[in-house]
């Protein structure tokens, strides 16, 4: 779901976005080490004395896409990886995927395998429990949350096959409320923003709700209508790009060099059911094993309103846990990983 907000409260998919955005754009802003970087990851068979050539010649993104074989032969390169790097810049024009054309059960897949996942379905992803945080019946953006969702329950014709727009209207109060606990939680700013692009090296486009603290993105949400793995697929492709965006944001010394390690959170929802996702570069996680579901009917504000506001509790519990847990570690690698060695042994 990348395309144009509709209003504040329901980033539905009106039109499908079109990405212009090449792989050119993303290297030509490389630094040396971030272009050494990026073809580390392109498994173009480089060894340490090719890359030694590119450092010493300083050739950063923009010079790289401006050399020819000839000259990376002149810099010492021998033939083939010459060759491959001369192939490999000509095939930097082509577009840069959207998130939204990730749409089926083999864009999956190929996600999966990305992320070091031992299967082809969401079941095969290593499993995490959530951090929690208890949520006081009191609590005034709680409280205020539910009454919004049972406004809406009560406003809209049918849940059964609600569209996008309708679904985000729940999902958003939800999103709200758990970002209102967890700023008063922690002191800390945090922000959602709706639609934000967010491009890396592989795909682009939009995400539906990103939630950010200074200049971090801590988690990004998935909205669907109803294809849970397809919201996978697309937000494992948006969690990369943040994971990128953030690292970029980093100076040399801030990054770590090739210790960096960060992770992020993500959501995958159709508003009644919630799937939580977490991205590190050593692996992925999720809670596909679990149910997190909460009975958006207008039977349920009748027949099981403490139902209703207790699944409620519970997803914006898990939500307030995972943002109050991001907010709070500590920014060295060590840290990080040590906390999800932690979450991942709950």
């Amino acid at each position: 779901m990348s395309s144009q907000a509709s209003s504040p409260a329901s980033p539905a998919s009106i039109t499908e976005e079109i990405s212009t955005r090449t792989m050119s754009d993303v290297v030509k802003d490389f630094d040396t080490e971030g272009l050494i970087e990026y073809l580390g990851r392109k498994n173009l068979k480089l060894d340490e004395d090719d890359i030694k050539i590119l450092r010493k010649e300083k050739i950063s993104g923009l010079a790289f896409l401006d050399t020819t074989k000839e000259e990376f032969r002149s810099y010492g390169l021998k033939a083939g990886p010459a060759t491959t790097l001369a192939k490999f810049i000509e095939g930097l024009g082509q577009k840069i995927r959207n998130y939204s054309s990730l749409k089926t059960l083999d864009d999956l897949k190929e996600m999966l395998r990305r992320n070091k996942v031992n299967g082809e379905d969401i079941i095969n992803i290593k499993q995490f429990t959530p951090v929690f945080e208890e949520i006081s019946d009191d609590d005034k953006a709680f409280k205020h949350c539910m009454d919004d969702i049972i406004l809406k329950l009560s406003n809209v014709e049918t849940m059964t096959d609600a569209n996008e727009a309708t679904r985000c209207e729940f999902i958003s109060a939800i999103l709200h409320a758990s970002i209102a606990i967890a700023k008063n939680l922690t002191s800390q700013d945090i922000f959602i923003v709706l639609q934000k692009d967010v491009s890396g090296e592989d795909a682009t486009g939009r995400v539906d709700y990103a939630i950010k603290s200074l200049e971090d993105l801590l988690c990004i949400t998935e909205g669907k209508p109803r294809n849970i793995k397809i919201g996978y697929a697309q937000n494992l492709a948006q969690l990369e790009s943040a994971f990128q965006t953030n690292k970029k944001k980093r100076t040399a010394d801030q990054a770590f060099g090739n210790d960096y390690f960060d992770y992020i959170y993500g959501i995958v929802t159709t508003g009644t059911e919630w799937h939580f996702i977490i991205y590190t570069p050593d692996g992925i996680y999720c809670t596909s094993g679990s149910e997190y579901q909460i009975n958006l009917t207008k039977s349920a504000i009748k027949d099981s309103p403490e139902l209703l506001r207790s699944n409620v509790k519970r997803v914006i519990g898990i939500i307030v846990g995972l943002l109050k847990d991001r907010v709070s570690v500590d920014s060295s690698p060590d840290s990080k990983r040590a906390r999800i060695k932690k979450i991942i042994k709950k």
